[in-house]
């Protein structure tokens, strides 16, 4: 039986009340002015926003995990969730997003996806799926407010994965960040005789004593043990990531171990 791993600087498991403190703590080791840079949606907007959303109409709720952050970094998070994909999350940018589409597309408005992130280049949006109402889904949509592709199990995973991408390789002495292509991750899986890439790191993880993070889900693979973390995003068929440590811990051996393992390459 795999014993606890000690590491009282991943971000520990809770619930809404203590979900800020949670957060800021995690990032306040890394960066002590964040939590007094951010800055909080109005109240006023957020009543914008939920009737341009009409959200109120198809009698759905916000998470309360977003319902906190609009409420301590609604209108400027300090780039927190532009850590994966490049883009906007501030609520007076999704509320002209909105009024946008009231205007020129009001037939694209849907009854199911809610997006809260604006992508750049018109990639796409990341949206709440109301198909589950008790505890939305993080999905990709499109322009036209239709499903692309499954994200994140929800908004506080998601929330702390991005804290995790952005902060957790300063915590270490050295990061080999590392990524690769679809043909790569096809590779990887027929040379380990899985169904998906989630087997190869479990593997992996068994046999270099590794624990999962509670904000891992099926694109977001998070390891940790004393010394070492890894972070694996599985996104478009492909991977990209990064594995971290202190140079006593035997990073450069397991990191390419790892690389080996999934068939990626480092990156400069």
């Amino acid at each position: 039986m795999q014993m606890p791993i000690k590491s009282n600087h991943i971000p520990p498991i809770g619930d809404c009340t203590n979900l800020f403190e949670r957060l800021s703590k995690y990032i306040s080791r890394f960066d002590e002015k964040w939590v007094d840079e951010i800055e909080p949606a109005k109240k006023e907007d957020i009543d914008t926003l939920k009737n341009l959303t009409q959200i109120n109409k198809y009698n759905y709720h916000f998470p309360k995990e977003y319902e906190i952050y609009l409420n301590y970094m609604g209108q400027d998070d300090k780039g927190l969730l532009k850590t994966q994909l490049p883009g906007y999350a501030s609520i007076s940018e999704i509320i002209n997003s909105y009024e946008g589409i009231h205007k020129e597309e009001p037939d694209t408005l849907s009854d199911k996806y809610i997006h809260f992130y604006q992508t750049e280049l018109f990639y796409g949006q990341l949206s709440f799926d109301f198909t589950q109402t008790d505890n939305p889904q993080i999905v990709m949509t499109d322009e036209d407010s239709q499903f692309v592709s499954y994200y994140a199990d929800n908004f506080e995973k998601f929330l702390f994965q991005c804290a995790f991408s952005k902060y957790e390789r300063l915590n270490y002495d050295k990061c080999i960040i590392f990524a690769g292509s679809p043909n790569m991750l096809k590779e990887a899986i027929k040379r380990h005789n899985e169904s998906d890439v989630f087997g190869i790191i479990e593997k992996f993880s068994k046999t270099y004593d590794f624990q999962r993070a509670w904000f891992s889900d099926l694109t977001h693979h998070i390891g940790f043990k004393d010394g070492i973390s890894f972070y694996i995003e599985n996104r478009d068929n492909s991977l990209c990531g990064f594995v971290a440590g202190n140079l006593d811990k035997q990073i450069d051996n397991i990191g390419e171990t790892l690389l080996a393992e999934l068939c990626v390459n480092k990156k400069n």
